[in-house]
């Protein structure tokens, strides 16, 4: 699963990891067709080429006040992934088996300019998942768990 690092220098979430995505543009049929039209855009992969197998629930972002609408979706191959670098700082490609486990999500201090909270977090590759990624995350291993 591809997750992008985004820039240190951008306005919002700077240096975090998060899934391909943004906000749905006027020119946007839905926001199935925004969040391929973005995987597209951050790191290559050709909207067509996916076929979108669901959506998970709405996950809300309380620092921005922003409601993500995750998508799931499948490729007959593995792509070649470009980061767009004017957002994304590198691409981290994250195994489905990285997400189930007793230590897999775990609970961790996270801590910013003048707040600290607990919060559930994933590790992978020297990075820290946490946020609404990891929210996501958690969500989708819940599906894959329990499906027959």
């Amino acid at each position: 699963m591809p997750l992008t690092v985004r820039r240190p220098d951008l306005r919002a979430h700077a240096g975090e990891i998060s899934l391909p995505g943004g906000a749905v543009d006027p020119s946007d049929a839905s926001p199935q067709a925004a969040a391929l039209r973005e995987a597209e855009e951050e790191i290559g992969v050709p909207a067509a080429s996916v076929q979108v197998l669901g959506a998970l629930d709405e996950v809300w972002i309380p620092v921005s006040n922003y409601r993500l609408r995750p998508f799931v979706g499948a490729l007959a191959g593995r792509p070649a992934l470009y980061p767009r670098q004017e957002e994304v700082a590198e691409i981290v490609e994250l195994p489905l088996s990285a997400l189930f486990g007793a230590e897999a999500l775990v609970e961790e201090l996270i801590e910013g300019p003048g707040w600290q909270l607990r919060a559930g977090a994933y590790r992978w590759a020297g990075h820290r998942i946490w946020g609404a990624t990891a929210r996501t995350l958690s969500m989708l291993a819940t599906v894959l768990a329990t499906r027959d």
